[in-house]
Protein backbone atom coordinates (compact mmCIF):
# COMPACT_ATOMS: atom_id res chain seq x y z
CA UNK A 1 0.00 0.00 0.00
CA UNK A 2 1.26 3.33 -0.91
CA UNK A 3 0.92 4.49 2.84
CA UNK A 4 1.50 1.60 4.55
CA UNK A 5 -0.78 0.89 7.36
CA UNK A 6 -3.72 3.72 6.99
CA UNK A 7 -7.37 3.06 6.07
CA UNK A 8 -9.04 4.08 3.25
CA UNK A 9 -10.25 7.20 4.46
CA UNK A 10 -6.39 8.27 5.51
CA UNK A 11 -5.63 7.68 1.60
CA UNK A 12 -8.60 9.19 -0.23
CA UNK A 13 -7.13 12.62 2.13
CA UNK A 14 -4.00 12.53 1.04
CA UNK A 15 -4.89 11.63 -2.53
CA UNK A 16 -7.23 15.00 -2.54
CA UNK A 17 -5.16 17.51 -0.82
CA UNK A 18 -2.03 16.22 -2.73
CA UNK A 19 -4.31 17.66 -5.81
CA UNK A 20 -4.87 20.49 -4.19
CA UNK A 21 -1.01 21.07 -2.66
CA UNK A 22 -0.23 24.12 -5.05
CA UNK A 23 -3.60 26.21 -3.57
CA UNK A 24 -2.69 25.44 -0.44
CA UNK A 25 -0.91 28.25 1.28
CA UNK A 26 1.23 27.59 4.69
CA UNK A 27 2.84 29.67 6.88
CA UNK A 28 5.32 27.99 8.83
CA UNK A 29 6.06 30.52 11.90
CA UNK A 30 9.19 30.00 14.16
CA UNK A 31 11.66 31.44 16.26
CA UNK A 32 10.36 33.11 19.42
CA UNK A 33 12.42 34.56 21.81
CA UNK A 34 13.11 32.03 24.51
CA UNK A 35 16.73 30.27 25.13
CA UNK A 36 15.08 27.77 22.47
CA UNK A 37 15.04 29.86 19.94
CA UNK A 38 17.89 28.56 17.40
CA UNK A 39 16.71 25.32 17.73
CA UNK A 40 13.08 26.36 16.82
CA UNK A 41 14.49 27.83 13.40
CA UNK A 42 16.54 24.30 12.86
CA UNK A 43 13.12 22.83 13.58
CA UNK A 44 11.16 24.86 11.12
CA UNK A 45 13.62 24.49 8.34
CA UNK A 46 13.13 20.77 8.78
CA UNK A 47 9.55 21.24 8.64
CA UNK A 48 9.70 23.25 5.36
CA UNK A 49 11.68 20.44 3.73
CA UNK A 50 9.26 18.09 4.68
CA UNK A 51 6.52 20.10 2.87
CA UNK A 52 8.29 19.94 -0.50
CA UNK A 53 4.90 18.50 -1.83
CA UNK A 54 3.56 22.20 -0.88
CA UNK A 55 4.12 25.09 -3.50
CA UNK A 56 3.15 28.15 -1.02
CA UNK A 57 5.29 27.56 2.20
CA UNK A 58 6.54 30.68 3.93
CA UNK A 59 8.67 31.01 6.80
CA UNK A 60 7.75 33.87 9.22
CA UNK A 61 10.67 34.62 12.11
CA UNK A 62 8.69 35.87 14.67
CA UNK A 63 8.63 38.50 16.63
CA UNK A 64 10.57 40.19 13.67
CA UNK A 65 8.74 39.65 11.06
CA UNK A 66 5.24 39.86 13.10
CA UNK A 67 4.12 42.73 10.74
CA UNK A 68 4.59 41.26 7.53
CA UNK A 69 2.72 38.00 8.85
CA UNK A 70 -0.53 40.60 10.09
CA UNK A 71 -0.10 41.65 6.57
CA UNK A 72 -0.30 38.46 4.87
CA UNK A 73 -2.47 37.00 6.99
CA UNK A 74 -5.54 37.36 4.66
CA UNK A 75 -3.75 34.64 2.01
CA UNK A 76 -2.71 32.04 4.85
CA UNK A 77 -4.98 28.71 4.51
CA UNK A 78 -3.06 27.06 7.41
CA UNK A 79 -0.41 28.27 10.24
CA UNK A 80 2.40 25.27 11.73
CA UNK A 81 3.75 26.91 15.32
CA UNK A 82 7.38 25.34 15.22
CA UNK A 83 8.44 27.10 18.53
CA UNK A 84 10.08 25.58 21.59
CA UNK A 85 9.66 26.88 24.95
CA UNK A 86 8.13 29.83 26.46
CA UNK A 87 6.25 32.42 23.94
CA UNK A 88 5.43 29.65 21.88
CA UNK A 89 5.40 26.28 23.04
CA UNK A 90 2.92 27.35 25.92
CA UNK A 91 -0.33 28.65 23.88
CA UNK A 92 0.55 31.87 23.66
CA UNK A 93 1.27 31.67 20.07
CA UNK A 94 -1.64 29.35 19.59
CA UNK A 95 -4.72 32.02 20.84
CA UNK A 96 -2.93 34.55 19.08
CA UNK A 97 -3.90 32.55 16.00
CA UNK A 98 -7.24 31.37 17.17
CA UNK A 99 -7.84 35.04 17.29
CA UNK A 100 -6.47 35.62 14.04
CA UNK A 101 -9.25 32.66 13.18
CA UNK A 102 -6.20 31.30 11.19
CA UNK A 103 -6.48 26.91 11.88
CA UNK A 104 -2.87 26.02 12.88
CA UNK A 105 -0.99 22.44 13.52
CA UNK A 106 -0.48 20.48 16.67
CA UNK A 107 -2.13 20.99 20.10
CA UNK A 108 -4.60 24.31 20.96
CA UNK A 109 -3.71 27.02 23.67
CA UNK A 110 -4.35 24.90 26.77
CA UNK A 111 -2.30 21.64 25.90
CA UNK A 112 0.20 23.76 25.05
CA UNK A 113 0.02 25.55 28.37
CA UNK A 114 -0.46 22.63 30.34
CA UNK A 115 2.63 20.71 28.85
CA UNK A 116 4.92 23.40 29.53
CA UNK A 117 4.53 23.65 33.39
CA UNK A 118 6.26 20.22 34.67
CA UNK A 119 4.76 21.10 37.75
CA UNK A 120 0.64 20.69 36.31
CA UNK A 121 1.64 18.11 34.00
CA UNK A 122 3.15 15.81 36.73
CA UNK A 123 -0.06 16.95 39.36
CA UNK A 124 -2.21 15.46 36.10
CA UNK A 125 -0.12 12.49 35.89
CA UNK A 126 0.07 11.19 39.74
CA UNK A 127 -4.11 11.88 39.60
CA UNK A 128 -4.56 9.49 36.43
CA UNK A 129 -1.97 6.76 38.73
CA UNK A 130 0.90 6.97 36.52
CA UNK A 131 4.31 7.10 38.47
CA UNK A 132 6.44 10.37 38.29
CA UNK A 133 9.14 11.30 40.48
CA UNK A 134 8.66 13.01 43.96
CA UNK A 135 9.48 16.43 43.72
CA UNK A 136 9.53 20.44 45.51
CA UNK A 137 8.92 23.26 43.51
CA UNK A 138 11.16 26.67 44.90
CA UNK A 139 10.95 30.11 43.52
CA UNK A 140 13.90 32.35 43.23
CA UNK A 141 13.00 34.58 46.28
CA UNK A 142 13.12 31.52 48.38
CA UNK A 143 16.35 30.25 47.12
CA UNK A 144 17.53 29.87 50.16
CA UNK A 145 14.95 27.56 51.47
CA UNK A 146 16.66 24.93 49.20
CA UNK A 147 18.74 21.92 50.54
CA UNK A 148 20.41 19.25 49.01
CA UNK A 149 18.91 15.81 50.26
CA UNK A 150 19.82 13.31 47.57
CA UNK A 151 20.61 12.90 44.11
CA UNK A 152 17.65 14.97 42.02
CA UNK A 153 16.91 16.69 38.86
CA UNK A 154 17.18 21.01 38.77
CA UNK A 155 14.85 22.37 35.84
CA UNK A 156 13.16 25.28 35.18
CA UNK A 157 9.54 24.47 35.31
CA UNK A 158 8.52 25.84 32.09
CA UNK A 159 11.80 25.18 29.79
CA UNK A 160 12.54 23.00 27.70
CA UNK A 161 15.66 20.97 25.31
CA UNK A 162 17.26 20.16 28.64
CA UNK A 163 18.15 24.04 28.85
CA UNK A 164 19.00 24.79 32.60
CA UNK A 165 18.95 21.16 33.05
CA UNK A 166 21.13 19.82 36.06
CA UNK A 167 21.73 16.48 38.20
CA UNK A 168 22.97 17.19 41.60
CA UNK A 169 24.96 14.69 43.59
CA UNK A 170 25.96 16.71 46.29
CA UNK A 171 25.90 20.26 47.65
CA UNK A 172 27.91 21.86 45.61
CA UNK A 173 26.74 20.20 42.44
CA UNK A 174 23.01 21.01 43.52
CA UNK A 175 24.62 25.15 44.30
CA UNK A 176 25.38 25.44 41.06
CA UNK A 177 22.16 23.44 39.43
CA UNK A 178 20.14 26.41 41.28
CA UNK A 179 22.45 28.96 39.66
CA UNK A 180 22.13 27.59 36.23
CA UNK A 181 18.51 27.23 36.63
CA UNK A 182 17.26 30.40 37.77
CA UNK A 183 19.67 32.09 35.12
CA UNK A 184 16.19 30.47 32.44
CA UNK A 185 13.52 30.92 35.14
CA UNK A 186 12.13 32.46 38.20
CA UNK A 187 10.78 28.90 39.43
CA UNK A 188 12.12 25.52 39.44
CA UNK A 189 11.58 21.72 39.70
CA UNK A 190 13.54 19.61 42.17
CA UNK A 191 12.68 16.08 41.85
CA UNK A 192 14.60 13.14 42.83
CA UNK A 193 16.61 11.45 39.73
CA UNK A 194 15.64 8.08 39.33
CA UNK A 195 18.14 5.39 38.20
CA UNK A 196 17.12 3.71 35.15
CA UNK A 197 17.16 3.78 31.38
CA UNK A 198 16.16 6.26 29.31
CA UNK A 199 12.75 6.35 26.62
CA UNK A 200 10.87 8.56 25.05
CA UNK A 201 7.91 7.81 22.73
CA UNK A 202 6.30 10.28 20.29
CA UNK A 203 2.12 10.02 19.64
CA UNK A 204 1.15 11.04 16.42
CA UNK A 205 -3.09 11.13 15.63
CA UNK A 206 -4.02 9.14 11.98
CA UNK A 207 -8.11 9.37 11.75
CA UNK A 208 -8.16 11.66 14.46
CA UNK A 209 -6.62 8.28 16.43
CA UNK A 210 -3.54 8.66 18.68
CA UNK A 211 -0.83 6.30 17.33
CA UNK A 212 1.69 5.67 19.63
CA UNK A 213 5.12 5.22 17.09
CA UNK A 214 8.01 3.56 17.92
CA UNK A 215 9.83 3.76 21.51
CA UNK A 216 13.79 5.16 20.86
CA UNK A 217 15.97 4.19 23.57
CA UNK A 218 18.13 6.85 24.85
CA UNK A 219 21.93 6.16 26.13
CA UNK A 220 23.35 9.51 26.73
CA UNK A 221 27.24 9.86 27.13
CA UNK A 222 26.85 12.67 29.37
CA UNK A 223 25.25 12.24 32.94
CA UNK A 224 22.25 12.59 31.42
CA UNK A 225 20.67 13.79 27.90
CA UNK A 226 21.19 16.83 28.39
CA UNK A 227 21.19 20.05 25.83
CA UNK A 228 25.10 18.82 24.51
CA UNK A 229 23.82 15.13 24.06
CA UNK A 230 20.98 16.11 22.54
CA UNK A 231 21.68 18.29 19.79
CA UNK A 232 24.96 16.32 19.27
CA UNK A 233 24.91 13.12 17.83
CA UNK A 234 28.80 12.01 19.40
CA UNK A 235 27.37 12.51 22.45
CA UNK A 236 24.13 10.22 22.18
CA UNK A 237 23.35 6.79 21.66
CA UNK A 238 19.40 6.72 20.15
CA UNK A 239 18.41 3.21 19.41
CA UNK A 240 14.82 2.96 17.20
CA UNK A 241 13.04 0.63 17.58
CA UNK A 242 14.07 0.01 21.41
CA UNK A 243 15.65 -3.14 21.69
CA UNK A 244 13.21 -4.22 24.77
CA UNK A 245 10.12 -7.01 25.11
CA UNK A 246 7.25 -6.30 23.49
CA UNK A 247 5.47 -5.79 26.85
CA UNK A 248 7.63 -2.93 28.17
CA UNK A 249 7.38 -1.72 24.48
CA UNK A 250 3.37 -2.03 25.03
CA UNK A 251 3.47 -0.61 28.29
CA UNK A 252 4.99 3.07 27.40
CA UNK A 253 3.48 3.13 23.91
CA UNK A 254 -0.02 3.20 25.95
CA UNK A 255 1.64 5.03 28.46
CA UNK A 256 2.59 7.94 26.33
CA UNK A 257 -1.60 7.91 24.60
CA UNK A 258 -2.83 8.45 27.87
CA UNK A 259 -0.89 11.16 29.10
CA UNK A 260 -1.24 12.86 25.35
CA UNK A 261 -4.99 12.42 25.84
CA UNK A 262 -4.90 13.59 29.66
CA UNK A 263 -3.70 16.76 28.58
CA UNK A 264 -6.28 16.93 25.67
CA UNK A 265 -3.61 17.12 22.83
CA UNK A 266 -3.81 17.50 18.86
CA UNK A 267 -1.81 15.65 16.08
CA UNK A 268 1.83 15.02 18.05
CA UNK A 269 3.22 14.42 21.69
CA UNK A 270 6.57 13.17 22.74
CA UNK A 271 6.74 11.94 26.25
CA UNK A 272 9.89 10.80 27.97
CA UNK A 273 10.35 8.16 30.79
CA UNK A 274 12.87 6.57 32.82
CA UNK A 275 11.92 2.55 33.89
CA UNK A 276 13.97 1.97 36.72
CA UNK A 277 15.69 -1.60 37.85
CA UNK A 278 12.06 -3.00 38.68
CA UNK A 279 10.98 -2.48 35.31
CA UNK A 280 8.56 0.24 37.25
CA UNK A 281 8.13 3.27 34.32
CA UNK A 282 8.46 6.60 35.93
CA UNK A 283 6.99 9.44 33.59
CA UNK A 284 9.02 12.67 33.21
CA UNK A 285 7.70 15.39 31.23
CA UNK A 286 5.69 15.52 27.92
CA UNK A 287 6.80 17.93 24.44
CA UNK A 288 3.46 19.48 22.57
CA UNK A 289 5.96 20.45 20.01
CA UNK A 290 8.94 18.30 19.71
CA UNK A 291 11.82 19.30 17.99
CA UNK A 292 12.14 18.56 14.00
CA UNK A 293 15.50 18.77 13.01
CA UNK A 294 17.68 16.47 11.45
CA UNK A 295 18.74 14.87 14.64
CA UNK A 296 15.59 15.34 16.03
CA UNK A 297 13.85 11.80 17.95
CA UNK A 298 10.42 12.51 16.41
CA UNK A 299 11.62 12.43 12.64
CA UNK A 300 13.41 9.18 13.46
CA UNK A 301 10.41 7.76 14.79
CA UNK A 302 8.39 8.43 11.84
CA UNK A 303 10.39 7.01 9.77
CA UNK A 304 11.28 3.84 11.69
CA UNK A 305 7.32 3.42 11.51
CA UNK A 306 7.47 3.22 8.21
CA UNK A 307 5.94 6.27 7.06
CA UNK A 308 6.88 9.73 5.68
CA UNK A 309 6.76 12.71 7.35
CA UNK A 310 5.09 14.49 4.39
CA UNK A 311 2.46 12.23 4.25
CA UNK A 312 1.85 12.83 8.45
CA UNK A 313 2.08 16.57 7.89
CA UNK A 314 -0.64 16.49 4.81
CA UNK A 315 -3.21 14.22 7.30
CA UNK A 316 -2.60 17.12 9.87
CA UNK A 317 -3.08 20.12 7.92
CA UNK A 318 -6.15 17.99 5.83
CA UNK A 319 -7.81 17.75 9.97
CA UNK A 320 -7.68 21.37 10.02
CA UNK A 321 -9.02 22.48 6.95
CA UNK A 322 -11.94 20.13 6.68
Amino acid sequence: MLFGKRDYRFCVKVIYLSRMSDQIRVAILTGGISSEREIALQSAEGVRQALGLYDDVEMFDLPSQLDLFLEKRGEIDVAIPIFHGKGGEDGSIQGFLNTLNIPFLFSDTEAHAIALNKVITKELARSAGIHTAPFVVLEKKNRNEGTYKRPCVIKPIDGGSSIGITLAMDQESFEKGLDEAFAHGFTLLIEDSIPGDEYTVAVIEENDKPVALPVIAIKSKNAFFDFESKYNPHLVEEVCPAPIEDSLRERLQEMAIRIHQLIGARHLTRSDFIVDKEGVIWFLEINTIPGQTLNSLVPKAIRASGRKIEDVFTEWICDVLH
